[in-house]
């Protein structure tokens, strides 16, 4: 029995465009058309055609394509570099306000510390209230009646 040797010009089953196959007459004249035609080794390969997806394109096509993406890549570039600014001045006001309110803090811890005798007068009139039981409350946890 002879084989017939195709060549794939799309996919079918475990075979992809250009793979080239042996099988029996029968089997290839089931398949639908289009599929494949007979093996030719001189027939001349699609030169200077690049096939991405069902797309083909000959080599301008190929170099306004890459023109695109060059262009795309030089917009896409451009943005990130403005959001890198942004983000720089951002940390920067951020720094600021961080400075401004240590300043603050240190101010206030200067003030309190230049009167402890009102701050623990008033430390202590918290601590009498902690201690004194609110009628409902409940029981703390662990303590005896």
């Amino acid at each position: 029995m002879t084989k017939v040797i195709v060549e794939f010009l799309r996919a079918h089953g475990r075979f992809v465009r250009g793979d080239i196959a042996g099988f029996a007459p029968d089997v290839v004249k089931k398949w639908p058309a289009g599929v494949c035609v007979p093996y030719d080794p001189d027939r001349p390969k699609a030169g200077g055609v690049a096939v991405i997806g069902n797309i083909e394109l000959d080599a301008d096509g190929v170099r306004k394509m890459i023109s695109d993406a060059e262009t795309e890549f030089a917009a896409k570039t451009d943005a990130l570099g403005q959001r890198e600014q942004e983000l720089a001045d951002r940390e920067a006001e951020l720094a600021a306000r961080e400075r401004e309110l240590l300043s603050r803090v240190a101010a206030e811890q200067t003030d309190a510390s230049a009167e402890p005798e009102e701050a623990a007068a008033v430390d202590e009139e918290a601590a009498k209230g902690a201690t004194k039981k609110t009628a409902g409350a409940p029981p703390k946890q662990g303590a005896k009646a």
